[in-house]
């Protein structure tokens, strides 16, 4: 169960931001606490579908957070040489704040967004369930420029972040323009929308090969392509079946017959 702030710590928070403000400038630098929020609630095991809104929430509890303060958000992959670390969100890497205590939430669509910077300059989307933290990069008196706090920098808990995967999905078929044989549009639909997937698709008719299409749909669950049929005219059978991927389950295979006479 996810715990929301409760009264008892925004009152050690106000107790902290009181103390930071009588403080010495150069306690800046010192030691801080900072807590990262997802949604409305603090914790860990957040749960949402693919394309919902996370807002990310960071919050300093040991210093009120002033101009030029930064709070840079990681996550927590495997790269490309298959060593674990954390890199930073490529979205929005870091959030310089422009006036004092006023930190917004940041969101970002689950599946839509979410990705980390590679050393090859690649990126690579998050898998999930998926580790995010961010580290506070408060402003440093003497350069007034923001530093990792000292001795260590300062980040916040691991938040994790898991799917909920649409277990029933659907795919639709329709063509668009002349049907030829030699090439029709299809135009494809996965619902509920999974994001990125691929779905099979044979095309069929008595006397001819069945041809089979792998067609990639994009980040709202929709594919058009151009596929040939076969080499004559008559009746083709078309079936389509989404294979599934971490946002949602294979579907059933539907089938659409299609008639070419050109």
């Amino acid at each position: 169960m996810r715990l929301k702030f409760n009264a008892a710590v925004a009152a050690i928070a106000t107790a902290l931001l009181l103390g930071a403000i009588v403080a010495p400038a150069m306690a800046a630098l010192s030691p801080q606490t900072v807590a990262l929020q997802l949604g409305d609630s603090t914790g860990t095991g957040y749960y949402a579908a693919y394309g919902q809104d996370i807002n990310l929430q960071p919050t300093s509890l040991s210093t009120m957070e002033r101009p030029g303060d930064v709070f840079a958000f990681e996550a927590y992959v495997t790269d490309s040489d298959g060593v674990q670390k954390w890199l930073p969100l490529q979205d929005f890497e870091s959030i310089t704040l422009e006036d004092t205590n006023t930190v917004q939430p940041f969101g970002f669509r689950l599946g839509y967004e979410g990705t980390v910077s590679l050393s090859d300059f690649s990126t690579l989307a998050l898998t999930f369930p998926a580790q995010i933290r961010c580290e506070y990069k408060p402003v440093d008196p003497a350069t007034g420029k923001s530093a990792s706090t000292t001795p260590t920098p300062t980040y916040s808990e691991t938040e994790t972040v898991n799917v909920v995967k649409n277990d029933v999905t659907k795919v639709t078929i329709a063509t668009s323009g002349t049907i030829k044989h030699a090439g029709t549009v299809f135009k494809l639909h996965v619902s509920p929308n999974s994001g990125i997937g691929t779905v099979k698709v044979t095309v069929s008719k008595s006397g001819t090969k069945t041809l089979t299409y792998n067609v990639l749909t994009d980040q709202d669950g929709n594919a058009t392509q151009t596929l040939k049929l076969g080499t004559k005219n008559g009746t083709y059978k078309v079936t389509a079946r989404f294979m599934g991927n971490q946002f949602g389950a294979a579907s059933k295979t539907v089938t659409k017959s299609v008639h070419a006479n050109r």
